[in-house]
């Protein structure tokens, strides 16, 4: 094997590296509660509010001081702790603050007594809406309709079956059309499916009914890669990076291996240097930069800085042997020349 065909082999593997944007599906909120005296504390209320929905639910610590929220849909969330009908602790009530969750993903939240205030507010102010009148037994079998179809949609997403998925998602959606999540995750099985702009379409019904869930233009800026639509993709990015920067790194890394696979060099080079901006210490970022950079002779040198920083950064794993061997590759590139000339 030639030194060039050798390049392009090892470059190849990295070729193969697919997005791995988060599923808009369901996660979980759990954690521990301790009293004044740093004891676990039994039978305190924590109340889960999405900020998506304003869905709220209660749950209460067992004798561990353990309280577990499953099963919930990727949002914002306000965490309170309830003591005695007092609201002591809170998380999500700040610009900044709200608990994100998103699919497979568990967030722990724990609350210190010793780290609040000596009174709480009444935690009445924080109750649900009255319930609309209507029949309790039929809005309970619609929910139930609603999760089913949802939860089959996210199980037919994950096994990447996008018509059924599709499918799901708009039954869920015509008996729920106003939660943003099932709509978030029809666009993301509609892009799948490369139906892109009935994907948009979903995604911008979703982004009006909430604007400031990140997950909905992190999605946007995916189709939008797809589609070849390079300007709107990083404007996508941008909203996501106000909303939440951590995500924002995320979503540029993504963007960067759909244009890798595209052989859009140039902008995933700009892609993966966004997501290394934002986080300094991303080692894969590093190693899909090395890999954009051989989309040009010009910048082979840059390849070998990346892939070297890389290696700092990252001592093991699937690629680091990779990166080794594109780095010797790249090394003897200059040497080989100079002895054809000859």
């Amino acid at each position: 094997m030639n030194l060039a065909s050798k390049i392009l082999a090892v470059v190849a593997v990295g070729l193969l590296c697919s997005p791995s944007y988060a599923q808009i599906g369901q996660g979980s909120i759990g954690g521990k509660v301790l009293d004044r005296d740093g004891k676990p504390l039994q039978g305190a209320i924590v109340r889960i509010e999405s900020l998506a929905s304003h869905q709220i639910d209660n749950f209460k610590t067992n004798k561990n001081g353990v309280y577990s929220a499953s099963g919930l849909y990727q949002s914002q969330y306000k965490v309170t702790l309830i003591v005695d009908g007092l609201a002591v602790m809170v998380r999500g009530d700040k610009p900044g603050d709200a608990v994100f969750v998103n699919e497979g993903r568990d967030v722990n939240v724990n609350f210190d007594l010793r780290n609040a205030p000596a009174t709480g507010l009444p935690a009445a102010a924080a109750a649900p809406a009255a319930p609309k009148p209507g029949n309790d037994k039929a809005d309970k079998k619609a929910d139930t309709e609603t999760r089913a179809a949802f939860n089959a949609g996210i199980a037919a997403l994950r096994a990447k079956n996008y018509d059924e998925a599709i499918q799901q998602f708009q039954i869920a959606a015509e008996k729920d059309p106003a939660q943003p999540i099932i709509l978030g995750n029809l666009a993301q099985a509609l892009s799948g499916a490369k139906k892109y702009d009935e994907s948009l379409a979903a995604n911008r019904k979703a982004i009006e009914l909430k604007p400031d869930e990140p997950a909905f233009h992190a999605q946007m800026s995916v189709t939008f890669a797809y589609m070849g639509k390079t300007a709107e993709a990083m404007q996508a990015v941008q909203e996501v990076g106000k909303l939440n920067p951590a995500l924002a790194g995320e979503s540029y890394n993504n963007l960067g291996a759909i244009f890798t696979n595209r052989g859009k060099s140039k902008e995933a080079v700009e892609a993966f240097n966004k997501a290394i901006e934002i986080d300094p210490k991303n080692a894969q970022a590093y190693y899909q930069l090395g890999i954009a950079y051989f989309g040009s002779q010009d910048t082979i040198p840059q390849a070998i800085s990346a892939l070297e920083k890389f290696l700092q950064l990252q001592s093991t794993g699937p690629e680091v042997e990779s990166a080794k061997q594109l780095i010797e590759a790249a090394k003897q590139a200059p040497a080989a020349s100079k002895a054809k000339s000859k």
